[in-house]
């Protein structure tokens, strides 16, 4: 089941897709944090097939910030359509990978992937300053859904704001303006 939701401001949409549990967690944790709720309208919907059940805006380039436990188990074919069709437009796609199982679906499914988001990070253990591996799958599980908060906020941000300085002359001098 893909659950899709779209963080509206300032004009420009941020769309959220997870599929699994995991992935519907860190979602739900996403929405809920504060960079998301000031000023943003929030609209919730399943994806049926390949298409939100609301339809996105057909005219304009959206960003895609795309969640996933349990690859193997999701219908990744019908999701990785959608995108395609959206990067045609312009539209920008991060696909993050919370691998459950390492089996031939599985890896079927990364290879899809790959070819049809503009990035895909696949979140494998993580390590931490001794290099020793986690051993609690609840400690994992924070540490991945806080780095998945964290890019979801840089993503957001970079949606929403214009990073190219406005262009001003003044008598043949070119002044950048803050």
């Amino acid at each position: 089941m893909l659950h899709f939701s779209k963080i509206s401001t300032k004009g420009k949409d941020f769309n959220m897709i997870a599929s699994g549990a995991l992935a519907f967690k860190i979602h739900n944790k996403i929405l809920k944090d504060e960079t998301f709720q000031n000023g943003a309208k929030i609209t919730r919907n399943m994806l049926l097939g390949s298409v939100p059940a609301r339809n996105l805006n057909a005219d304009r380039r959206n960003v895609f910030y795309v969640i996933l436990s349990d690859v193997d188990r999701t219908n990744i074919e019908a999701l990785c359509e959608m995108i395609a069709q959206e990067r045609k437009k312009g539209s920008y796609a991060v696909c993050q990978v919370i691998p459950v199982y390492y089996n031939e679906p599985s890896f079927k499914a990364l290879k899809m992937l790959r070819h049809n988001f503009d990035e895909v990070i696949e979140l494998n253990k993580f390590n931490l300053g001794s290099s020793k591996a986690l051993m609690s799958a609840e400690q994992q599980h924070c540490l991945i859904t806080d780095y998945s908060l964290s890019m979801a906020r840089i993503m957001y941000h970079v949606c929403v704001k214009d990073f190219v300085p406005l262009k001003q002359e003044t008598k043949g001098e070119l002044v950048y303006a803050n």
